[in-house]
């Protein structure tokens, strides 16, 4: 069956029947100035004579003679069986003769808030991010399995009826928690119900619940600097006081934290693999952090930030795993394992009535998560495809990164210091001291590389000549093209 061509809707026509002229002129005055103005474009399918008539209240006759008139002219095309279309040759008269005249500007407004919403917002942009060496937590998108994706989305669509396609649960999919409850056990040991998981949009909606529900204006709250600009954004927006804490190679610097802060209430970290700088928390260091919690009453909100790549041993248990006082949420993403479009993660939370109260709050916000995502996810998971999918990866960004660090060695030696990590999907770098990190991220950016200086996400530590390279979601190829033309962007201020 051929494409039907939807039919416009003529809302711009008016029939006067006082103006002192025919109906038929108006009409055809209208239909040819629609043209002219760009509110009919080229092969757009008119309505049929029958109903204009009836929506503009006027003799069909008259219709049709101004419909004759206008083929006639030119300006219309019509096709048997098919209906009536604008011309294609009115492209050669169209914007021509009468250009529409542009609105006037409208005023700009801002929008004021408590606790500094606006400013929260400050640096973050909703746009299109492209895929371009060396952006960070890229997958490798060429080497996901789709066909299986594929298969298993089918047999979803396919039997959509069988799901709940009302208003459902904020807390997610049933089919999907259990199946990343098995997941979580067997790799992160992690021992959680599905009674205790809250599906959610990505990790930035995990946070930004998590602010809102646990911390009341002024609460201090631990943030690990330079840290994730994600969680330092959800905080301040529910009026949270950010405290930041230095990194150490341990991870977060707990002596300074605890002196400095001893009263906070919520504590941000990335024990598995710290962002941006690729650290892990020591044993020691874990077990003082969750025995301070339980202490003090401090939220722990565990990111486990990019922890299922890890290369050269075994995952390290999760913090969430060790707390037997519950004073830990855990956050994961599904979205940078598979892909960023999916916009799925998940929280795990060490109470089943926290973890209602957190639905309560999702469901107040959005409702569930997309239920066809969720079902094809769980689906994923179930049939093996996830934990295969990651066991491929975690090979091929090892291999990735071992690429960059030679290529760096290879082009860049002497002015710029790669520090190869454990785990994760991107790298620090260090400049020469005296090299502004940002001005050469800046330059980058007009040779289409996409780099982010380590002190875009620092808040009182500042490292100055550190930059991120993200090598998970790029060939070879795109990695030297890269590194060559950031070699030319480096080699100018060096030459300065």
């Amino acid at each position: 069956m051929g494409k039907i061509t939807p039919q416009i809707l003529l809302t711009f026509i008016r029939i006067d029947r006082n103006a002192g002229q025919t109906i038929s002129n108006q009409l055809y005055e209208q239909l040819k100035n629609g043209i002219y103005e760009g509110m009919l474009r080229p092969l757009d399918r008119l309505p049929s004579s029958r109903e204009m008539s009836l929506e503009l209240k006027i003799s069909r006759n008259i219709v049709s003679q101004v419909f004759e008139q206008l083929t006639m002219e030119g300006y219309f095309d019509t096709r048997t069986g098919a209906g009536t279309f604008i011309s294609k040759n009115v492209e050669k008269v169209s914007y021509s003769r009468r250009k529409p005249q542009p609105l006037p500007p409208k005023p700009a407004h801002t929008v004021a808030r408590p606790y500094g919403l606006n400013s929260v917002f400050e640096g973050h942009v909703s746009a299109h991010e492209p895929m371009v060496p060396f952006q960070q937590s890229i997958p490798l998108i060429a080497e996901f399995p789709f066909a299986s994706w594929a298969r298993i989305s089918a047999a979803v669509h396919k039997n959509m009826h069988l799901l709940h396609l009302g208003y459902d649960d904020a807390q997610g999919y049933l089919p999907l928690r259990k199946a990343l409850c098995d997941h979580l056990r067997i790799s992160r040991t992690i021992n959680c119900e599905p009674e205790n998981m809250l599906i959610v949009n990505g990790s930035r909606q995990a946070l930004n619940l998590a602010a809102e529900i646990l911390l009341n204006p002024g609460d201090q709250c631990w943030m690990e600097d330079p840290g994730y600009a994600g969680a330092v954004s959800a905080i301040r927006r529910f009026g949270g006081q950010i405290c930041p804490i230095p990194i150490t190679n341990d991870g977060i610097d707990l002596d300074f934290a605890t002196r400095q802060y001893p009263n906070a209430k919520l504590a941000y970290v990335t024990p598995s693999h710290q962002f941006p700088m690729g650290n892990t928390m020591a044993l020691g260091q874990r077990i003082r952090l969750l025995n301070w919690a339980r202490d003090n009453n401090l939220w722990i909100v565990e990111d486990d930030y990019d922890s299922e790549f890890r290369y050269n041993s075994r995952p390290i248990p999760a913090l969430q795993g060790m707390d037997v006082n519950g004073n830990v949420i855990y956050v994961g993403n599904l979205s940078k394992v598979l892909f960023p479009a999916l916009r799925l993660g998940y929280m795990v939370f060490p109470s089943t009535a926290l973890a209602r109260q957190f639905a309560t709050a999702k469901s107040v916000i959005e409702g569930q998560s997309n239920i066809v995502n969720q079902a094809i996810a769980a689906g994923f998971i179930q049939q093996g495809h996830f934990s295969r999918h990651i066991r491929r990866m975690r090979l091929l960004y090892k291999k990735s990164q071992d690429d960059l660090v030679g290529l760096i060695n290879i082009h860049l030696i002497g002015k710029l210091t790669p520090a190869p990590v454990e785990a994760g999907m991107h790298l620090v770098a260090w400049l020469p001291v005296g090299i502004d990190a940002a001005v050469i991220a800046q330059e980058a950016a007009k040779e289409s590389l996409v780099i982010i200086a380590v002190d875009h996400y620092g808040v009182e530590f500042k490292q100055p000549n550190g930059i991120i390279l993200g090598f998970s979601g790029f060939t070879f190829r795109e990695m030297e093209a890269g590194i060559l033309m950031l070699k030319k962007v480096i080699e100018r201020h060096l030459n300065l």
